[in-house]
Formats: structure tokens, sequence, C-alpha cells
């Protein structure tokens, strides 16, 4: 508990004309940034071009460290378990932090009581999507055919429990549509059946569907409140309607709760200053995200409010992982 309160008192300082970190213990170090996904994926080039960053502003190594599987919940696991000295933060997403604890019995960390969150560093937009052959123009010609024959009814998802799954179960309640979700194993074959036509649509990130918009799919809606600058002529669900799909995926940095408050100003303090920098803002754009974040305590209501929500849908829907 000692040395926990002498770090401590050593990180809060927030303004220093050098580098953040400068008064670590030397040796401790360095600093892990864990990801819960695959080296190369989207969420693992974020964590890199993160992690130079980082660097500079703390003045120590800092390390990607990959750690696979469950759809991030092992990465999730592992940091509940390390030592809250500021050396291991979690490169967290919403379905690790929302969708999993909702759908997978294997979870074994709650993400309001284990960690503290640090920052929200972006957010993206899920699409609805179909091929450029379907007879279908805007959501509400898809939703028509839908409802008149069954084979237009399938929405495929990148993976099944995922967001997208409730967000099309939600949207065919609302609409009184019988819609079907067929889940893939990831984004990457779902894209491809529906490029050739194999599925009649899909819910679908933004980063993996605007290159092929009005050429070999048609992007009929997003979530969100606002257009996305990357397809800025495809309406939101609220504009056509449906208010409940306000609320976008996210990423952010999470780290163990016993991590001191301090220490956890420091992070989100030098985070938001790295996230707003023009390279990583540019970064994102490229991965397709919205460069919006916001510290911590936004990022904490935020996972309370997305449990609220969802939370019941989840469980009207059905789903189960046996």
């Amino acid at each position: 508990m000692k040395r926990r309160q002498l770090l401590a008192s050593a990180l809060i300082p927030l303004a220093s004309t050098g580098p953040a970190w400068a008064q670590v213990p030397t040796g401790r170090g360095p600093l892990r940034l864990v990801v819960g996904f695959p080296a190369g994926g989207s969420a693992d080039v974020l964590a890199r071009t993160l992690s130079d960053k980082l660097k500079a502003e703390l003045g120590m190594p800092v390390v990607v460290d990959n750690r696979t599987g469950a759809g991030g919940a092992i990465a999730a696991d592992y940091v509940k378990g390390q030592p809250g000295d500021g050396l291991t933060v979690m490169l967290g997403t919403s379905h690790m932090m929302v969708t999993a604890p909702l759908t997978m019995k294997s979870v074994r960390y709650d993400s309001l009581k284990d960690f503290k969150p640090v920052v929200r560093l972006s957010s993206f937009n899920e699409t609805i999507t179909v091929p450029i052959s379907s007879p279908a123009n805007s959501l509400k010609e898809w939703l028509e055919l839908a409802r008149r024959d069954e084979k237009h009814s399938n929405y495929g998802v990148p993976a099944p429990g995922s967001l997208p799954q409730f967000v099309g179960y939600r949207l065919g309640e609302l609409t009184k549509t019988k819609l079907t979700s067929v889940p893939y194993r990831g984004a990457a074959p779902l894209t491809q059946d529906l490029l050739g036509g194999q599925v009649a649509a899909a819910i679908l990130p933004i980063a993996d569907m605007a290159q092929y918009n009005g050429k070999r799919v048609k992007i009929l809606a997003i979530n969100g409140t606002k257009r996305s600058e990357m397809i800025p002529d495809v309406p939101t669900l609220k504009e056509l309607g449906y208010s409940e799909f306000d609320d976008l995926e996210w990423t952010g940095f999470f780290v163990p709760v016993s991590t001191p408050d301090a220490t956890v100003k420091q992070l989100e303090t030098i985070s938001l200053k790295i996230a707003q920098t023009p390279e990583v803002r540019e970064a994102l754009l490229k991965l397709g995200s919205n460069a919006d974040s916001a510290p911590g305590s936004a990022l904490a209501q935020g996972i309370r409010d997305d449990f609220a929500r969802w939370g019941p849908i989840v469980k009207a829907s059905g789903f189960s992982t046996e």
C-alpha cells in the first residue's frame, strides 16, 4: 500500500515541460498497451499509432501486447488481474466491455467494477448495406422486400452476439419486420459474400463498406446522430425516424481498478492530448473511426447507458451461446 501511495503522489503533477512520467522509478517499465485482437487488424493499427505518441509523452518504452481470443475477453480478463501501477493499459472496445458481458457466459470480468475508464478515443458507425444487385434503394424498400419475401430478410453480421445482430433485431421489432441474422466468423468473409450477392443484406462497420458504396454495394443507412464524412449522402437511422440507434461503438483506454486516481488522471490528460493531434485524427479517419475523444467520466457513463439500453434487447432476442 505504501509503495502505491508513493507512486500515486509522484504522478500527481499534470503540467510539465518534460516527459509526463519522468518520475517513474528506474527499471519500472515498459508500459504495456494490451490489445485483444490480432496484429494487423484495425485495433492493433490504432494501438501502434498511439504507442508511438505515448512513448514520446511518457519518455519511456511502450510495448503493444496482443492477447487475442474470445472477442477481446481474454485480454480484458488478463488486464483485470494486473497490478494497478499505471504500467498496464488496455485498448478496450464496446464489444469487449458491453456486448461480450451481455452475451458470453465465459466472461469473468465486470466492466464496471474491475476497470477504471481512462478515455474514449474514438467511435465508429455501423452500416445497413445491400448488394448492388438488390432491388432495394432505400431502407424502406429493403424492409418492404423483407416483408414480402423471406429471402430478402436475411442480414449478415460479423460475429454471433455482436452488436450488429441486435441492431438488426431491434430494427425488425420497431418496423414489424421479421429479419433473420446470419452470423459470420469475421467481417472479411461477410464482406465477400455481400459483394458477391450471396447474402441479402449486412450490418457492418463503415470502414468495411464505404469504399464499395455505389459501386458494389448500396449503403442504405448508418447509425448515429449525424451523417458520416466518409459517405455524406447516406442518411442516419435517426433521420429515417428510428431514434434508438444514436449511440456508436467505441474504443477507449482502461486500467485495472486498483490504479490510483492520480495515475488515471494523468493518463487521461496525456491520452486526450494525443487523440487530438492531426496525425492521430488522420489515422482514425483512415480506419473509419470518428475522432471524438472524451474523458474517462464520459466513457464510464456511456458504458452504464449501453448496458441499460442493450441489456433488455439482448434478453428479449433470446440470444444464447449454447
